[in-house]
């Protein structure tokens, strides 16, 4: 499925392949920071549940930081919404990190808001970082899931 959106702007056809942003996210690596002024614009804001970042600059570095050779990260697409100026993006990110149950494959999902012309100038990244990180941590994860249980509990009684 071709997901080329169309806008007009200036009098010019702009256009972003949405599944050129998915394929550079399918395998997230050092090639993928190469690539980012492809599609996003130099004045991006990025937002996720850890940071708030302005320009291409701060999202390579910020990007840079998960490009290592110990950890792994791959996004699975599966479900997308778009028009001509914006997209959300259901996915499913499988990664390793070896601080992080001890390196053993973990998987979590997420939803992209994306906005933009002919490049990405707005992108916010929504999930849950108690499934990302802290419940994988083995003092804090036993807690979290302790919570999480009475809260259940609760709910049922």
């Amino acid at each position: 499925m071709d997901t080329r959106i169309a806008s007009i702007g200036d009098d010019k056809l702009q256009s972003l392949n949405i599944d050129q942003l998915k394929s550079l996210y399918k395998t997230f690596d050092s090639t993928t920071l190469e690539q980012l002024p492809n599609l996003y614009h130099e004045h991006i804001h990025f937002k996720d549940p850890i940071h708030s970042l302005e320009g291409i600059k701060s999202l390579r570095e910020y990007f840079a930081g998960f490009c290592n050779s110990q950890a792994q990260y791959t996004f699975e697409f599966t479900n997308e919404l778009v028009n001509h100026s914006q997209a959300f993006l259901q996915w499913r990110m499988h990664y390793r990190h070896p601080k992080l149950k001890q390196g053993k494959p973990l998987t979590l999902e997420g939803i992209t808001l994306i906005k933009f012309d002919s490049r990405i100038f707005y992108h916010e990244d929504f999930y849950d970082m108690g499934a990302m990180i802290y419940q994988h941590i083995p003092i804090v994860g036993w807690a979290i899931k302790k919570i999480n249980n009475q809260l259940t509990s609760a709910k049922h009684e």
